[in-house]
């Protein structure tokens, strides 16, 4: 399912079999995820939009199996996997930091600015391919990727979350209500946050404590006895959201960003910000090393993957349009061997 002019819906392409290159696997694409930075993509509301070739074949949550490997490499035919879709120089300033996710001088970027996982085969390298236990399911194991991976590294590497704290996941989404469930299986205290129509889902799914955004001040302040939050994880990117999540923030809490939008500006108190120490951090996808952890998580039955349904690849269109109107929970996912649903 490509796309073949902004605006105007994807359209079903035979195109050929990708010819996997020394170092590389070529994966059978079993299902793929459908991420908002997919629907920008493919709506080319990206930097990359007005120079990406088209058509274009977006996806970035790939899951997948090994058909065969060009080279030497721990990967066997048939083994279940998952693809970090961001193949790093391993060269540039960042990679040597050990910084892979802000590598300066990417070799690819699958989905994005190369061919992604709606489609029924691709290659990558195989030290972007992560083995997957048999026992989680081919349909939940796209969101072991982005969704979970970046819900991961803004809770624990950037969020330096610890047990007994109290952390508050503004927009419950697919990374925000997997942020918040991992949030709360590292021992915090988790206050999820989204318009009515979201909280229902989200107690369903397993968070115990959630709150429209109307009363999400109120609540904080009566939770902590008026100390608040020490850690906000915000997801939407809605600019006029990261004032309101310092206000919920205590004197040297940390804020995590994870959402954005192209060219938007956020602004903040800069008084209140210097005067109570509290800090604001960006954070991006995920290493390789968070991804196993997510794997590690899910393989041992600590967080589930919040799939709101399975569709076939042929449904892409009714799929994004879902995502697009806010009528998702979770992830979407869709099904793509046999272009059937996995």
């Amino acid at each position: 399912m490509a796309v073949t002019a902004y605006g105007s819906p994807l359209q079903m392409l035979e195109l050929p079999r990708p010819q996997p290159p020394p170092g590389h696997a070529l994966i059978e694409v079993l299902a793929c995820g459908l991420c908002f930075s997919d629907v920008k993509t493919i709506r080319g509301r990206m930097p990359y939009s007005p120079g990406l070739a088209l058509p274009h074949v977006a996806g970035h949550e790939v899951s997948g199996r090994v058909v065969e490997v060009n080279g030497p490499s721990p990967l066997s035919a048939g083994q279940r996997v998952i693809i970090h879709h961001l193949w790093a120089c391993h060269r540039c300033a960042s990679c040597r930091r050990g910084e892979e996710h802000l590598c300066t001088n990417l070799v690819a970027w699958m989905g994005f600015t190369e061919p992604g996982g709606f489609q029924e085969y691709v290659s990558a390298p195989v030290e972007n391919v992560l083995p997957v236990p048999e026992h989680i399911p081919p349909d939940q194991a796209p969101a072991l990727t982005c969704a979970m991976g970046t819900a991961y590294r803004a809770v624990v590497p950037r969020g330096r979350i610890q047990p007994g704290e109290l952390a508050v996941v503004l927009g419950l989404g697919g990374v925000g209500v997997h942020a918040a469930l991992i949030a709360q299986v590292a021992g915090a205290h988790v206050v999820g946050v989204d318009v009515e129509a979201k909280l229902e889902a989200a107690r369903r799914v397993g968070l115990r404590e959630v709150v429209g955004t109307g009363d999400v001040q109120e609540h904080v302040t009566d939770l902590s006895g008026g100390d608040m939050a020490d850690l906000v994880i915000e997801t939407t990117g809605v600019p006029a959201l990261l004032e309101k999540a310092r206000q919920l923030l205590r004197p040297g809490g940390r804020i995590v960003g994870v959402g954005y939008h192209v060219g938007e500006l956020m602004a903040i108190s800069s008084d209140q910000l210097v005067l109570w120490e509290q800090s604001v951090l960006g954070s991006r996808y995920a290493t390789r090393a968070d991804m196993e952890h997510v794997i590690r998580l899910v393989a041992d039955g600590l967080v589930t993957p919040v799939i709101d349904e399975v569709l076939p690849l042929a449904e892409l269109n009714k799929a994004v349009k879902r995502l697009e109107h806010g009528q998702v929970n979770g992830r979407l996912v869709l099904g793509v061997a046999a272009q059937s649903s996995v």
